[in-house]
């Protein structure tokens, strides 16, 4: 298992389209943040007006869309040449358990392009202190820490769908056109729940949504405001079944 992480890594940090994205990130946050001084996006786009650097990173993070798209598209791309290139094929042959290739790929991927969201609206929070001033710290370190978490929960849940979409296809080109398509598909649920006032069960399913939700809540970071239920059951549900269909469909698949 260790020995598979490394190699993960190695391939992830011997990348350069990994570098590129991640380093382009980063500037386009850092030059993209005095656009989010005014107000943001909230669950239901109304605008709240922004008085902290971590309004900022919220109101990045709750118009980041496109971005996780895109990158679920890069990702896609990775994860499915994988199969393509016969590299899992390899593994296994060399006789690595094929719940440790599962659990070594996911992770360090998981991992590495959340961290490649993150630093868009961090970029953009940080280029902004200096518009604000740091105001009350601790409360935007917080406000930050609180979002960082739900981001990472529910981006992960369009990760797994992007994993999910490799192991079915198991090519980098079909799942490089598939899984921006898919979750783009999901994000439309979004946009047009709150348009047509659908039911908030409807919404309930939508990663989307309970990410604007976060965003939406404010500075002021209480006990009832890190421990959200729906989010982390809209999270662990899409979690979950994407990591039972790939298990089912990986742990009996014949790789020729």
């Amino acid at each position: 298992m260790n020995n598979l992480i490394k190699a993960e890594k190695y391939k992830l940090f011997h990348n350069f389209v990994f570098w590129a994205l991640l380093i382009g990130m980063t500037v386009f946050g850092f030059m993209g943040g005095s656009g989010y001084r005014m107000n943001y996006l909230a669950h239901n786009y109304d605008p709240i007006e922004v008085t902290s650097f971590s309004g900022v990173f919220n109101a990045m993070v709750a118009d980041s869309l496109f971005l996780l798209v895109a990158v679920c598209a890069m990702l896609g791309w990775f994860m499915g040449r994988e199969f393509s290139a016969r590299w899992i094929a390899s593994e296994v042959a060399a006789g690595h358990k094929r719940s440790h290739i599962f659990l070594s790929k996911t992770l360090v991927n998981v991992i590495a392009y959340n961290i490649v969201m993150i630093v868009y609206p961090l970029a953009g929070a940080i280029s902004q202190i200096s518009y604000f001033g740091i105001g009350d710290l601790t409360g935007n370190i917080l406000n930050i820490l609180r979002t960082c978490i739900y981001m990472f929960l529910l981006q992960s849940a369009f990760f797994f769908i992007t994993i999910m979409i490799a192991f079915l296809m198991r090519s980098g080109i079909k799942t490089a056109i598939a899984a921006p398509v898919v979750s783009f598909a999901i994000a439309l649920l979004f946009a047009n729940g709150v348009e047509h006032h659908w039911n908030i069960a409807t919404l309930y399913f939508s990663p989307i949504y309970r990410l604007r939700e976060v965003t939406a809540m404010g500075s002021q970071l209480t006990s009832t405001g890190l421990i959200l239920v729906p989010a982390l059951a809209t999270a662990l549900l899409w979690i979950g079944g994407c990591s039972m269909i790939i298990w089912k469909s990986f742990s009996r698949s014949d790789l020729k």
